[in-house]
């Protein structure tokens, strides 16, 4: 089992695969830069790695889980190891899709509070909660084009065998797990970084709350997806 591999055969894929994870590169090495400039090393630490950390461990559930695969990147990760599946595909999550969540977060979360600070300027834990909610609200909006997008465009591919609702051949619960993990990264990023703790202490938060967060995230999610089974859209 490996928690690391490389791709051998990445040139074989298509060019927009390509420009997909050199964008996504820039974005996220340009985002990093600005933190570090702006923020300082400790908090674009915990900016970022909580994040990467929790995407790590998501991914590779979704991955592991069947539901979904990433062919033809460069690097892979996976905190399952890196089995082969009969259909001869890693089971393993792209290091450029881990990353990616991290810039979805600082983004999502700083759109949303440009937003909700123009109507609201009370800070409270209200307002906490309410820009968490409006980063999982823009987190569905990118969402609803670019997973279609890479689902035409193979960058990654969902189970023909996943059935319920789905738009664009995409199930309705992968927007609700968008929602809830932006939601609760966006709540536990402001709540610490409100705190107040020291800046060493409020990294050592962010990294080892990621734990308890986790368990939150995949409880909302499954107890989500238990309510759409019984209704019928998932």
């Amino acid at each position: 089992m490996d928690f690391i591999w490389i791709n051998q055969d990445f040139s074989e894929q298509n060019e927009l695969l390509f420009l997909f994870v050199i964008t996504i590169s820039i974005v996220w090495l340009s985002l990093v830069y600005f933190s570090y400039k702006k923020y300082g090393p400790k908090k674009t630490v915990m900016y970022f790695l909580p994040m990467i950390i929790a995407a790590l461990f998501i991914e590779s559930a979704g991955v592991a889980g069947g539901r979904y695969h990433y062919p033809g990147y460069i690097v892979y990760l996976s905190v399952f190891g890196g089995e082969v599946t009969s259909s001869n595909v890693r089971e393993g999550v792209p290091l450029s899709i881990v990353v990616a969540w991290s810039a979805n977060l600082i983004l999502l979360l700083n759109i949303a509070k440009h937003v909700l600070l123009k109507i609201y300027h009370k800070r409270n834990y209200l307002q906490i909660f309410l820009i968490s909610v409006f980063a999982g609200f823009f987190a569905v909006c990118l969402d609803l084009i670019e997973d279609p997008l890479a689902h035409y465009n193979n960058w990654w591919i969902w189970k023909d065998t996943i059935g319920g609702v789905k738009f664009f051949e995409v199930p309705l619960i992968n927007f609700v797990g968008w929602f809830v993990l932006i939601f609760y990264m966006s709540m536990a990023t402001l709540l610490i970084e409100r705190s107040k703790f020291s800046e060493n202490r409020k990294l050592l938060i962010s990294i080892t709350s990621i734990s308890v967060t986790g368990v939150i995230i995949f409880i909302t999610h499954g107890a989500i997806v238990r309510i759409f089974e019984s209704i019928g859209f998932a």
